[in-house]
């Protein structure tokens, strides 16, 4: 872990590598549609999760973009009747991207991040914080590949249970220079598998 955050603050900083204009958009918006699902390792807590939610990013310079995002997500036990809550989070932050060659970037953000857990009795809030990893690359002139690794932190005094590593892939189809559809898949060290189905408009030029 110490490498991976040691990595994300040097390129983050623009120590990685050569500060160059990309060829890539960082002004967009993008709505989504989540399926996520958490197996209990005792096969007790098993959760399903459906959900929305909406990001977007803008340039604020050749190479340095800020973000934010905000999900919502219900989930269910499957072996528990009448018993669900919802998780939601909020994200905003700065990335910044390098070009590695003409068809690939490296991307890393760190961003602020807010949780919120909510039942029927109960409402629970956690602060903390997000690193990210990853490459941006494309496939001819309509599709666009993303791969990364992603690590958040929310404190929990110091317990194993406020952070989490989660690894994922995706992809977007242009089906006209400003709109496209994708996919994303991802899990977690927490036995968390979820599926992102994202409808994307570019702001600016691709």
């Amino acid at each position: 872990m110490r490498k991976f955050l040691v990595l994300s603050a040097l390129a983050t900083l623009g120590v990685a590598g050569p500060v160059m204009a990309g060829t890539f958009s960082y002004d967009m918006v993008e709505a989504g549609i989540i399926g996520d699902t958490i197996d209990d390792p005792n096969g007790n807590d098993d959760l399903d999760g459906q959900g929305l939610s909406i990001a977007g990013s803008v340039s604020l310079t050749p190479n340095l973009y800020g973000f934010a995002g905000a999900s919502s997500t219900d989930y269910e036990y499957r072996h528990i009747d009448d018993s669900d809550f919802t998780v939601g989070n909020f994200n905003i932050g700065l990335g910044f991207h390098v070009p590695l060659n003409r068809r690939i970037d490296l991307v890393t953000g760190v961003s602020l991040q807010r949780l919120r857990l909510h039942n029927d009795t109960d409402t629970l809030n956690e602060d903390g914080y997000g690193l990210d990893v990853g490459l941006r690359g494309m496939l001819g002139p309509r599709l666009q590949w993303t791969v990364g690794m992603h690590y958040v932190d929310y404190g929990r005094d110091g317990g194993d249970d406020g952070d989490d590593t989660s690894w994922s892939a995706g992809f977007r189809y242009y089906f006209t220079r400003v709109f496209a559809v994708g996919v994303d898949v991802g899990s977690t060290d927490k036995n968390q598998a979820n599926a992102l189905i994202a409808f994307r408009w570019d702001l600016g030029n691709r």
